[in-house]
C-alpha cells in the first residue's frame, strides 16, 4: 500500500510540476569522543533555507546514536554540532559546509577534551616578504630549531648561520618584515585567554641588531616584544591578551585569519641577525 501511494503521488508531481517527486532521507550519526566511544549528549544537524540555519528533528536512538529522519536533499550546505558535558566541540571547517553527499556519508562526529594550551605553526607566506632567506618558501625557513652558529677562524670577522632562517643584513637600510599565515587551531571553540607570538633570534659577533613580533588582524599591524634571555638565541614573546583591533577576547575566525611574523634592523655595516622558529601560542586556561 505504501509503495503504491508513493508511486501515486510520484506520478501526481510528474503531471504537474514535470519532476520527480524528492523525499527526504534519514541519517544516524553518532556523537563521539576521539576514540570513537559514543558521548551523553546532544547532536544537531542544521540545512540551509534561504540564508538561515534551521536545525532538522531528531531523536537519540541510543546513547550517542542520532537519527535525523527528515534531512532534505537540497538544501546544502549542512552543518554538524554537538555538545556533551565535560568535552567541547572544535567546530572544525569541513563541518560547517557540507554538501548532501558529504553528510550522507558522515558517520562520527567527534567531541575533544578541553587543553590548557595549543601551539600552531606556519603554514604558508603572507602579505609582506622583505627579509633575506637562507631558502625558499620563507615560512618553512622559520619552521624548525635548526640553525647553528660558526664562530670565526682565528678570530677574523664575525661567524657564520648554516640551516634554515630569514635574515637582515646592512643593506637595505631600515627595518624589515615578514609576515606567515598560520595552522588553523584545533581547540579555539575554547575561550582564548592570550596569544603569544614566539620568535628565535640571534646576532652574529657583530652585536648589533633589533628585531620585534609583528602580529597582523583586521588589517592593521602591531608590533610587540624585544629579545630576552641570555645567550646567542635570546626570544621575542609578544603576548596579546585580547585582539588588539577589537579590544576584546580573540574569536577562533580571528586566529584563523591573523598573520604574524617578525621585523628585524640591523645597525652599522656588518653582521647579520636571523630568526630560524616562529610559532604561535594560544592559552586557553
Amino acid at each position: 500500500m505504501g509503495r503504491q501511494l508513493f508511486i501515486s503521488k510520484e506520478m501526481h508531481s510528474l503531471e504537474t510540476t514535470q519532476k520527480q517527486l524528492v523525499l527526504p532521507h534519514e541519517l544516524c550519526i553518532m556523537l563521539v569522543d576521539e576514540n570513537l566511544s559514543p558521548l551523553a549528549g546532544e547532536l544537531w544537524l542544521y540545512c540551509t533555507v534561504s540564508g538561515e540555519w534551521f536545525h532538522e528533528p531528531k531523536d537519540e536512538i541510543w546513547t550517542g546514536n542520532w537519527l535525523f529522519s527528515r534531512v532534505p536533499p537540497d538544501y546544502p550546505p549542512y552543518r554538524i554540532y554537538g555538545e556533551a558535558e565535560g568535552y567541547f566541540d572544535p567546530m572544525l571547517p569541513e563541518h560547517q559546509a557540507m554538501s548532501f553527499d558529504e553528510i550522507r556519508g558522515y558517520h562520527y562526529h567527534k567531541l575533544k577534551l578541553p587543553v590548557d594550551s595549543e601551539t600552531i605553526r606556519p603554514n604558508g607566506d603572507g602579505d609582506t616578504l622583505a627579509l633575506l632567506s637562507s631558502g625558499e618558501p620563507h615560512w618553512q625557513m622559520v619552521l624548525d630549531e635548526d640553525t647553528i652558529f660558526i664562530p670565526p677562524v682565528g678570530g677574523v670577522g664575525f661567524g657564520r648561520f648554516e640551516g634554515n632562517y630569514v635574515f637582515k643584513s646592512w643593506y637595505p637600510w631600515g627595518e624589515r618584515a615578514d609576515l606567515y599565515t598560520f595552522e588553523n587551531p584545533s581547540y579555539a571553540a575554547q575561550y582564548i585567554y592570550r596569544l603569544i607570538i614566539h620568535c628565535r633570534i640571534a646576532r652574529d659577533d657583530y652585536p648589533y641588531g633589533e628585531a620585534r613580533a609583528i602580529l597582523k588582524t583586521h588589517g592593521q599591524t602591531y608590533y610587540r616584544g624585544e629579545p630576552e634571555g641570555p645567550g646567542r638565541w635570546p626570544w621575542i614573546h609578544a603576548e596579546f591578551t585580547t585582539n588588539p583591533y577589537t579590544n576584546q577576547p580573540w574569536t577562533r575566525e580571528e586566529v584563523q585569519s591573523l598573520q604574524a611574523g617578525v621585523a628585524m634592523d640591523k645597525v652599522g655595516s656588518f653582521g647579520v641577525i636571523v630568526c630560524d622558529q616562529i610559532f604561535i601560542e594560544l592559552r586557553y586556561t
